[in-house]
């Protein structure tokens, strides 16, 4: 009874004093304050509450929260400034929410319950990267950012993702505003659009997709009357960690160790307090 009273007022008091935690790290508190990954841990929930929503299974929040905890030491390993991370999630939760926004209950739990678990290569914090949807299997990242240095990002079978209710998206674009000839000029093996052809230039597949607001780059072209019809399949960039399929198993019963290792089989789950390298 009693470590239930004392879970629920520290909760109340990490509700309370999240924002002010939050301005000091942002506005440059103690050096050594900041090194310490139980301070950083203090983010964690905020930063993923951006990034998923709260109606997945806690297996999978848990699953991005990993997600979330790596990229952001990748990133302090990177050299990036702490406080110019931690600027653009405040920008991000003022643009969303207000000041007094704070994290549900479900993101506190999935921090806790991972507490200082990160993916890493062999020790090293590399680029994980995540989306809502995939088309059924996700992307491999040596052919996506044609370098070698991503080949972890492997390939994986992510078919549950066809079940999505948001698995098909139609965007329709009048033909004046199109190209007079567009055309898929490559696609990769998990058939995202690589390159176009636009009355004679070549277009990249992913930038065009942001450019027109698509769902996805894995899409057919069609012209239907005077209108350009994109059907895109999934939603994202399609590499890494795909949020509904990993949702999928979570419901199955995997736990989140499994879904990361499903989607990152090149990868291993390990502690920061490990491998951390004088951020």
């Amino acid at each position: 009874m009693k470590e239930k009273i004392f879970s629920y007022l520290t909760g109340i008091m990490t509700l309370l004093l999240l924002p002010y935690l939050f301005t000091i790290l942002i506005n440059g508190a103690d050096t050594a304050l900041l090194t310490r990954t139980a301070d950083l841990e203090i983010c964690i929930p905020t930063m993923v509450s951006l990034q998923i929503s709260k109606d997945h299974e806690l297996e999978t929040i848990k699953s991005q929260t990993v997600i979330a905890r790596t990229n952001l030491y990748r990133r302090l390993d990177e050299k990036e400034s702490l406080q110019d991370i931690l600027s653009e999630v405040k920008k991000e939760v003022d643009k969303r929410y207000h000041y007094w926004y704070f994290p549900d209950k479900i993101y506190q739990d999935a921090a806790r319950e991972t507490k200082g678990e990160v993916l890493s290569l062999e020790g090293d914090l590399k680029l994980v990267p995540y989306h809502e949807i995939s088309s059924g299997k996700t992307r491999d990242g040596e052919e996506v950012f044609h370098d070698p240095q991503y080949s972890y990002l492997e390939s994986v079978d992510s078919s549950l993702d066809k079940e999505s209710p948001d698995y098909l998206n139609s965007t329709y674009i009048a033909q004046q505003q199109m190209p007079k000839e567009i055309q898929v000029e490559e696609r990769d093996s998990a058939g995202y659009v690589v390159s176009l052809n636009a009355d004679g230039d070549i277009l990249e597949g992913e930038g065009f997709r942001k450019g027109m607001n698509l769902s996805s780059a894995n899409f057919t072209i069609q012209k239907i009357g005077e209108e350009v019809r994109f059907l895109c399949k999934g939603k994202g960039h399609g590499l890494g960690f795909s949020q509904y399929g990993g949702n999928e198993l979570a419901k199955a019963g995997e736990g989140y160790d499994t879904i990361l290792e499903t989607y990152f089989p090149a990868l291993s789950l390990e502690s920061i307090d490990v491998i951390f390298r004088n951020v």
